[in-house]
């Protein structure tokens, strides 16, 4: 479903699209938007708050704050 979606959006055809880089994507977006852990987890799915911290990378801005 997946690739049907991304083919319909007309992505790029050499980035490899998979359920788990999209939902690594939102969690880092999430995580940016200074969104809390425990709504990221709600709208991701995640049973954990380590698992997104697995997921998330700080950004330079963040790192700095």
């Amino acid at each position: 479903m997946l690739k049907a979606m991304a083919k319909d959006a007309r992505f790029l055809k050499h980035k490899r699209i998979t359920n788990h880089s999209v939902r690594k994507f939102l969690v880092q977006k999430l995580r940016n938007a200074n969104i809390p852990p425990t709504e990221t987890m709600a709208i991701t799915g995640h049973k954990n708050v380590q698992s997104i911290t697995n997921y998330s990378n700080i950004s330079v801005e963040q790192q700095q704050k």
